[in-house]
C-alpha cells in the first residue's frame, strides 16, 4: 500500500510489535521475565513509536519512509520528530527514555533486571498501549505556543525570516560591470571570512541570558534564550531556562513543550530532570514529582533544588517522615532554609541558620504548610 494511503489511524496495526511482546509483559507482571523480556518490550516499544511517525498525516513522506528503519532515522530523531508534532506525551518519553537505557544495559553487561527495570518496561508497554488507542491523529493539531488569550512570547515565522529581494538576481548581477565582479567576489569572501572569525568571539546569547535572567530581567532572557537555541541548536541549557520562565507564568503547557526538547537533546540533563519535577509539582501530581526528584539527584547529588523540591514534594504527598528523612541527608545548603513539623505537635520548627561559608542564608522560609521555596537560580 503506498505510504500517501495510510492516513487513516490503525491502533492495532502500531501496536504490531508490542503485541507481540505480550507474553514478556505478562511473565514481567508476574515476576517471572528477566532481563531478555525487558530488551524485548524496549526493542518493540520502539517499534510502535517508528510506526506512529510513519501513519503520522502530518509529517512528509519523506520523513515518513524512513520511520522504520533505525539507519535511515536515530532513536533521538525519531523521539524529537514526536515530540516536535505533540505526539508524545512527555511522562511516557521520560519512561521510553529509561526503558532504552535499561535495555542497552542489560544487553551489553548482562545481568539480572532490576526491579526498577521491570517496573519502567511494564509501565512503557501500557503507556504506550493508552496511548495508541486513544486516536492520537483524529484531532487537529493546534499551535502550543499561542494562550488562550493570544499572548506569546515568541515572534511569529514570519519575524524570523530574513527579507526577500523583489528585484531578480539575474537583474542584479547583469546591472554589475564585469570587471567589477572579480573583485566584488574578493571583497565578498574577505567580508564572509570576517563575519565567521568574529561570530566566533562575538557574545554568546545563552550567557548574556543568564545574567539577564538573574538580574530579574526575563524578557530580555527569553529573547536571548531563544536567540541561543537557533545559534545552538544542539545545546539543552536554552530550552531549561524558557522552561522555568514559562512555569513561573502561569504557562504550563509551553514550559512542558521546552522540557520536551531539552530532554530529547539530554535525557540526564538533572536541571531538565528537576525543571519537569517542578511542574509535575505544580499540577498537584506529588508522588510523580517525588519520584522524578530523585531520579535528578541521582544525575546531581549536589543539587539543592533537587533536594527542596524533593522534600516539599514529599510533604505534598502526605509523607512527612520520609520527608524529614530525606532532608536528615541533604547538604547544607538545603538544611539551612528548611525547616521540620514535628510529628507528636504538627507545631513548625524553623531551622537554625548555618549558612555555608560564603553563602548568605535566604530570608524567605517556608510556611507550616511545608511548601518549600525554590531556592535562586543559579547559571
Amino acid at each position: 500500500m503506498p505510504i500517501d494511503a495510510a492516513m487513516t489511524h490503525d491502533p492495532e496495526n502500531t501496536l504490531k510489535p508490542l503485541r507481540g511482546v505480550e507474553g514478556d509483559v505478562i511473565a514481567l507482571r508476574t515476576g517471572k521475565g528477566g532481563a531478555a523480556a525487558v530488551v524485548r518490550i524496549a526493542r518493540a516499544a520502539e517499534g510502535v513509536l517508528r510506526r506512529m511517525l510513519r501513519d503520522d498525516p502530518t509529517a512528509s513522506v519523506e520523513l515518513r519512509l524512513r520511520a522504520l528503519s533505525p539507519d535511515d532515522l536515530l532513536t533521538g530523531e525519531l523521539l524529537a520528530e514526536l515530540r516536535r508534532r505533540d505526539r508524545l506525551p512527555m511522562e511516557l518519553a521520560a519512561a521510553f527514555h529509561e526503558l532504552t537505557a535499561a535495555a542497552d544495559r542489560l544487553a551489553t553487561e548482562g545481568g539480572d533486571a532490576s526491579p526498577r527495570d521491570v517496573e519502567v518496561a511494564v509501565a512503557a508497554a501500557d503507556g504506550l498501549e493508552r496511548h495508541v488507542l486513544s486516536n492520537p491523529y483524529e484531532s487537529p493539531l493546534e499551535d502550543p505556543v499561542l494562550t488562550p488569550g493570544g499572548e506569546t512570547l515568541i515572534p511569529s515565522a514570519s519575524e524570523d525570516r530574513e527579507p526577500v529581494h523583489a528585484v531578480p538576481v539575474s537583474r542584479r548581477v547583469a546591472a554589475v560591470p564585469w570587471p567589477l565582479v572579480g573583485v566584488g567576489a574578493a571583497v565578498l569572501a574577505l567580508l564572509v571570512l570576517a563575519f565567521v572569525l568574529m561570530r566566533g568571539r562575538g557574545p554568546d546569547p545563552l550567557r548574556e541570558g543568564e545574567a539577564a535572567y538573574s538580574r530579574g530581567d526575563t524578557t530580555r532572557a527569553f529573547s536571548l534564550f531563544l536567540e541561543a537555541t537557533r545559534k545552538h541548536p544542539r545545546a539543552p541549557e536554552p530550552h531549561y531556562y524558557m522552561a522555568q520562565i514559562y512555569r513561573e507564568r502561569g504557562r504550563a503547557q509551553e514550559a512542558a513543550r521546552e522540557l520536551r526538547e531539552g530532554l530529547a537533546l539530554a535525557p540526564n540533563d538533572p536541571r531538565l530532570n528537576t525543571e519537569l519535577a517542578y511542574l509535575m509539582l505544580d499540577q498537584g501530581r506529588a508522588p510523580q514529582a517525588a519520584e522524578r526528584f530523585r531520579a535528578a539527584i541521582l544525575l546531581d547529588s549536589t543539587s539543592a533544588r533537587a533536594w527542596a523540591g524533593l522534600v516539599s514534594a514529599l510533604r505534598r504527598a502526605g509523607r512527612p517522615d520520609q520527608a524529614d528523612r530525606v532532608l536528615a541527608r541533604a547538604p547544607l545548603e538545603v538544611r539551612s532554609l528548611i525547616g521540620t513539623v514535628r510529628a507528636d505537635t504538627g507545631v513548625y520548627v524553623a531551622p537554625v541558620p548555618v549558612p555555608a561559608p560564603g553563602v548568605v542564608a535566604s530570608p524567605t522560609m517556608p510556611d507550616t504548610t511545608g511548601t518549600v521555596p525554590v531556592p535562586p537560580l543559579q547559571p
